[in-house]
């Protein structure tokens, strides 16, 4: 069965209950198959990374079976951080996070399912840039958001999270860890060869990839790390100014942006 997140958030958690690690957090509008029901929960698996969990069924709304082929084809994906828009049918106000999808767009309104929503502040950014310009200024709307693990939001967000979000928002669609997300794209050699908005991956004494950031240029980052936050990057890592030290050690560069 199809599903798909009716409110701002909806937290994805390791287990059907309220105090079970949050592993993720689904957007309004994200696709989800519904696998298992148990009581008020739905196990879902992501349509858009494939990733799985638990969810609070009362946040998430079934689609019928007759229009799951057609009705969700296309939609316009929220770029900014200043997006609300108004329930018509209970007149509520929804605030919406970048990288929310919305369907059925046509510069006023949209739909969800069976219900209208009317744009009270204008979702998307038209000003003509690169991919990667746009990539960059979600990024950096990101800014002293706090870190939350499994976290998609400016109201807490994790590294990987952080990367997934501003990718969707030029139309590339991620996995949702970073040790998946360094899978893919072309590797760069060397730091000299960087451009913006590639991809910078860091690992443990494992050797097991455990961070990502977006990179502005070959010696500037945004990562969240704490909170979301622009620090100095080289051959060797991330170096906070601040505490004066390496707090990262880069593994692989990465370029997804053609």
């Amino acid at each position: 069965m199809l599903g798909i997140a009716a409110k701002s958030l909806a937290a994805v958690r390791s287990e059907p209950n309220e105090r079970a690690e949050l592993i993720n957090q689904l957007l309004f509008g994200e696709q989800v198959q519904i696998i298992e029901e148990l009581k008020q929960w739905y196990k879902i698996e992501s349509i858009a990374d494939s990733y799985t969990g638990w969810v609070d069924s009362r946040l998430i709304e079934t689609i019928p079976e007759e229009k799951e082929v057609n009705i969700f084809k296309q939609a316009i994906t929220v770029s900014e951080l200043s997006f609300t828009a108004i329930n018509k049918a209970n007149h509520t106000r929804y605030h919406l996070c970048p990288g929310s999808l919305l369907y059925n767009f046509n510069g006023k309104s949209f739909w969800l399912n069976k219900t209208e929503f009317e744009v009270e502040t204008h979702p998307l950014d038209h000003h003509t840039v690169t991919p990667a310009e746009k990539l960059l200024h979600c990024a950096n709307s990101f800014i002293n958001s706090p870190y939350l693990w499994g976290g998609k939001s400016p109201y807490g967000v994790d590294c990987s999270g952080l990367v997934q979000v501003c990718y969707r928002v030029i139309g590339i669609n991620l996995p949702r860890d970073a040790w998946q997300q360094a899978i893919i794209g072309q590797t760069i050699e060397f730091v000299n060869q960087v451009c913006p908005g590639d991809l910078a991956f860091f690992d443990n004494k494992e050797n097991s990839i455990i961070h990502v950031g977006v990179l502005i240029d070959n010696s500037t980052i945004i990562h969240s790390s704490g909170y979301v936050r622009i620090d100095r990057f080289d051959h060797q890592g991330i170096f906070n100014v601040d505490n004066g030290i390496y707090t990262h050690r880069l593994r692989i560069i990465k370029r997804v942006i053609e």
